[in-house]
């Protein structure tokens, strides 16, 4: 249950801290200008990276033990988000910025002991610091860079950022480091409530102090991870982890150097510029490129054990059916963007409108059943709930109490902690109840209820003009979602099937909460007599 606080306590506090630090962006001049080579057209705050980096410090700092090393790695992201906020505020020459990214991973390397000690194809086990030390470095700075370059669309540095750090927390998991799991469940965390915000169209950025800190929170992450004594992982494999940021840096400075400019200028040669390029929406190319990100982190896996020839092997061959791919794209993209004909043929049309004419008493009758379901699963849900503890009962009540409090608030700061409550209550009641419901009434029947609250959704977000709208960062959780029951270890075989029933209720709670704007709508009070339940069943048990 630990990992499920520290992920649900980062995920609050960045979705809490994003609406006043989008107010106080513009007072401070942390704001990012329109350019040539941006594609937002307005003014937009570039305040996120602050709640990027508290929503992951704090619950580390209240869940993991401060040992050296995670003090150590603190302290290093400190240094890197400061100089990364400064250079946010005042443009730094790039030399002081290198210089803050060294610092950092040299108090990671000397104080935390973090180091790159086993190279590739070479067997040999503890480098001499004279050359360990300084891979490390560039190794540290070098992924740094990487993912700061890539965050130029939006969401889409933060979407390839939590897909390596999932696959990361997975090993981290399997190789039993519980501080470098709890640190990326942090990450990770903080991550989603900053997309929520971030998705296309964004109203706000990360900045240079958040893509730093992902960079190299997942820089430092990885070498702790393979290059532990203990992992049998491949030193090669954070080359698959973190394949599209590694991929397009290598790929653009290739280009700029053939060109005879410096590696280091400014242009449009990113794979997200060329994919805007053919005409692809924001979204879209978000979209490709998550995919992308996903097969690299998926044969990250698959090859997670397997020689360096191996992985460099594949890595090459990803690199150059993407590669390739862009190509393909490019010279096909009048039929890649084209539109189905039979979306414009006039007797879909027809059958469109008489659905929409016909169909609305049958739409608000599902939209109607889609919350009595909803709250019915959660109610029935705690009630199924076994070994309710008095943490999960304390933290049910504060729930409680916390959404009857959003009637004193704004309704933007009401809306949001609504949200966290329900997601909260939602990931709780699945936790608890799905192994007894399970042993009650069978898988199938589980199955069945969940595929009609998804079923009831899809309706009405394909068929209703709703305020809710599928973005790429919708895409991302759909992706997370489908990729995790598919890993065979028994980190996947805990939370597999949760993951998917957490999925399907968020998207069911934001399609009602489109429509259903009463105080004590069904989905409200059924959400309340559950966290009731559950703090009851905590309590009773002392």
């Amino acid at each position: 249950m630990q990992a499920i606080y520290i992920l649900l306590l980062a995920l609050f506090l960045s979705m809490l801290l994003i609406p006043p630090l989008k107010r106080i962006a513009g007072p401070l001049r942390l704001t990012d200008l329109p350019s040539p080579r941006k594609v937002h057209h307005r003014a937009l705050p570039r305040t996120g990276g602050i709640a990027i980096a508290a929503g992951t410090v704090i619950p580390v700092m209240v869940f993991v033990p401060l040992d050296q090393e995670v003090s150590a790695f603190l302290a290093a992201a400190a240094i890197l988000f400061l100089f990364g906020l400064l250079d946010d505020r005042f443009n730094l020459d790039y030399r002081l910025k290198l210089l803050g990214q060294v610092i950092a991973a040299l108090v990671v390397v000397v104080e935390g002991g973090v180091s790159i000690q086993e190279l590739p194809f070479l067997d040999v086990w503890s480098l001499p610091a004279a050359i360990s030390i300084p891979l490390t470095l560039l190794f540290l700075v070098g992924i740094t860079n990487a993912v700061n370059l890539s965050d130029g669309l939006d969401g889409l540095a933060g979407g390839i950022s939590v897909l390596g750090l999932g696959c990361l927390a997975a090993f981290a998991y399997q190789n039993g480091d519980r501080a470098a799991f709890s640190i990326a469940i942090a990450m990770i965390g903080a991550t989603f409530g900053f997309l929520r915000y971030n998705s296309n169209p964004a109203q706000i950025f990360m900045g240079d102090s958040g893509s730093q800190f992902l960079g190299f929170g997942t820089g430092v992450l990885a070498i702790r991870i393979t290059q532990s004594p203990d992992s049998a992982l491949g030193v090669l494999v954070p080359l698959l982890i973190l394949g599209i940021p590694i991929l397009d840096t290598l790929s653009v400075m290739v280009k700029r150097v053939a060109a005879g400019r410096s590696p280091f200028s400014a242009d449009r040669l990113h794979l997200h510029h060329r994919l805007l390029s053919l005409g692809l929406t924001q979204s879209q190319a978000v979209t490709l490129v998550y995919l992308a990100q996903l097969v690299a982190v998926a044969l990250a896996y698959v090859m997670r054990y397997s020689a360096d020839a191996a992985v460099l092997s594949v890595y090459l061959v990803f690199c150059a059916i993407v590669l390739l791919g862009l190509h393909a794209l490019g010279t096909r993209q009048a039929a890649a963007l084209g539109r189905d004909p039979r979306l414009r043929s006039p007797s879909h049309t027809r059958l469109l409108m008489l659905i929409e004419t016909h169909s609305k008493r049958v739409l608000t009758s599902s939209h109607r059943a889609l919350s009595a379901l909803v709250s019915v699963v959660l109610v029935i849900g705690a009630f199924l709930s076994a070994d309710v503890s008095l943490d999960v009962a304390e933290m049910a009540f504060g729930l409680l109490v916390l959404s009857l409090l959003t009637t004193f608030v704004t309704p933007i700061a009401g809306a949001t902690i609504e949200r966290v409550v329900l997601y909260a209550t939602c990931v709780m009641v699945v936790s608890l109840a799905t192994p007894h419901a399970e042993a009650l009434v069978g898988t199938n029947v589980l199955t069945a209820v969940f595929a009609a609250v998804a079923l009831l959704t899809g309706v009405w977000l394909r068929t209703t003009d709703t305020d809710f709208r599928a973005n790429s960062l919708d895409m991302l959780i759909l992706i997370v979602a489908v990729s995790v029951p598919l890993l065979s270890e028994a980190l996947a075989q805990n939370i597999g099937f949760l993951v998917l029933e957490s999925v399907v209720l968020f998207y069911a709670v934001e399609v009602i909460l489109a429509k259903d704007h009463h105080r004590w709508g069904l989905l409200r009070t059924g959400t309340l007599i559950a966290l009731g339940i559950l703090a009851m069943k905590g309590f009773k048990a002392l």
